[in-house]
């Protein structure tokens, strides 16, 4: 089916080769997930696209060429499919159906290519006065014009149990209203018993960055939207820890880490915005690369 590269980054820890075939690359083809790709294919850690489409997800561990251990069920190999609970399912294969899935995956992999030897080409992006794919989220409070001094980028000076560079980018109900895409409703999850609390998913997602960098994230929070009774995440967070937003953040504001960061310093940097768009299922591009605007240059005649 899908894949994240964060998962497939934490495949060249394993004390063996491994491959991944991206199935569904021929039916989304992303250049921007594509060199990511590229940039994790090596010999321990080998990425496929193959011509036969498929949503399947299968994992099988081989030794030699004798399938020992097996898994089919419904989750993606990425943070999307891998750390939300209750989401997905995987059942472990019985062993004399471990040959019939083999197969299966060798005639998938009998049409496919080292991601290295493809050509991806996108298609064209909408000229539309707004791209409805591409929501630009403003990195401070719109009322005070300043960034908040205990949420948001300083969300470490809130008076609770935080880290200094904890961080986190506020959800706005204009971006749930202007871009229903991107953030889907929370999904409940289930109650163990009748006494135990309900609440809502974290929903665990994949961030690459315009400088190239990945980092594993989450939707947090819950906010009503509209007249129904769904709930909607309520900001962007780095996952496992929400300093590695902030610290992240901050080295390129160039604000020293365990300082609060300010509208000037957004300005000095060129940019007080961050434009988030969806690469696939549970994987998102984070776009903060400098846009200032250009400064006319007046010409006197003497």
């Amino acid at each position: 089916g899908y894949v994240g590269p964060n998962p497939i980054k934490k495949l060249e820890s394993l004390p063996f080769n491994s491959k991944v075939i991206y199935g569904l690359h021929k039916e989304n083809q992303k250049l921007l997930l594509h060199n990511q790709l590229i940039g994790l294919h090596n010999d321990k850690r080998k990425i496929y696209y193959p011509d036969i489409a498929c949503h399947s997800k299968c994992y099988l561990w081989l030794e030699g060429e004798t399938p020992i251990k097996g898994l089919v069920g419904s989750a993606n190999f990425s943070s999307n499919g891998l750390f939300n609970n209750y989401r997905e399912t995987l059942l472990e294969v019985n062993d004399n159906q471990l040959v019939r899935l083999k197969e299966y995956i060798d005639l998938i992999f009998s049409s496919a290519e080292e991601c290295i030897n493809v050509t991806v080409v996108e298609a064209p992006i909408s000229t539309k006065k707004y791209n409805r794919d591409v929501c630009d989220m403003v990195l401070y409070d719109p009322k005070t014009g300043e960034v908040q001094p205990a949420h948001g980028l300083n969300w470490g000076f809130a008076n609770a149990n935080v880290r200094i560079n904890d961080a986190c980018i506020p959800i706005r109900t204009e971006h749930l209203q202007m871009y229903p895409r991107l953030f889907l409703p929370l999904q409940p999850i289930p109650s163990p018993n009748a006494n135990h609390r309900k609440g809502t998913q974290k929903e665990v997602v994949e961030f690459i960055w315009d400088d190239g960098a990945v980092m594993q994230g989450r939707l947090e929070g819950s906010q009503p939207f509209g007249n129904t009774n769904l709930k909607f995440p309520k900001q962007i967070a780095s996952f496992t820890h929400k300093d590695q937003l902030g610290i992240y953040m901050r080295e390129r504001l160039g604000v020293p880490l365990g300082q609060k960061v300010y509208r000037k310093d957004l300005h000095a940097y060129g940019r007080d915005t961050l434009s988030v768009s969806l690469v696939e299922e549970g994987v998102y591009y984070c776009d903060f690369s400098v846009k200032r605007i250009p400064t006319r240059k007046i010409i006197t005649n003497h």
